[in-house]
């Protein structure tokens, strides 16, 4: 069995000195979203093994402060430029190529891919907004083998039900 966690990043500004999407950084509702979602998994106890985030700031920044928050080494994170923007199966396609002695792993994405992708996973339809994450036990021995069956959502959370972490 896998576990994967599924995060959308957390929310962004739109700062008119930026003027594309990728450059996008974490607003102060996001910077203030990641540690509940962090403090959330420890006491599940639910912190993954590595985390694979997409390239594009707001990701990066989401996916940089969940592992320094959880504890996680530089070497337990790395940046995916095929993430952004990533479809189910770029999605898919990525998770296929993480080594199989990791047994729980966190994504750091996007919509409308990660809500498309758990939408195949699960046979749920749900929404997924900024710094929410979904807990899935995969029925897989190795992440290489990783489909579309086999997949149970445990639990979703959104950062705004965790308002009295802090």
């Amino acid at each position: 069995m896998k576990r994967l966690l599924i995060m959308r990043h957390a929310k962004s500004d739109y700062p008119p000195e930026i003027a594309d999407d990728f450059h996008r950084p974490l607003n102060r509702r996001g910077r203030r979203d990641v540690p509940r979602m962090a403090r959330l998994l420890t006491l599940y106890d639910a912190v993954p093994e590595c985390i694979l985030s997409s390239t594009a700031l707001r990701a990066r920044e989401t996916a940089t402060a969940m592992a320094e928050l959880l504890g996680l080494s530089e070497n337990q994170t790395a940046f995916e430029d095929d993430l952004y923007l990533a479809s189910a199966d770029d999605l898919l396609s990525c998770v296929r190529r993480i080594e199989e002695g990791v047994g729980s792993l966190m994504v750091v994405a996007h919509n409308p891919g990660l809500e498309a992708w758990i939408s195949r996973l699960c046979g749920c339809r749900l929404q997924l907004p900024t710094a929410a994450i979904t807990a899935l036990s995969i029925d897989a021995d190795s992440w290489s083998a990783m489909g579309d069956k086999g997949v149970w959502m445990e639990w979703f959370v959104v950062p705004r039900l965790l308002k009295a972490l802090g």
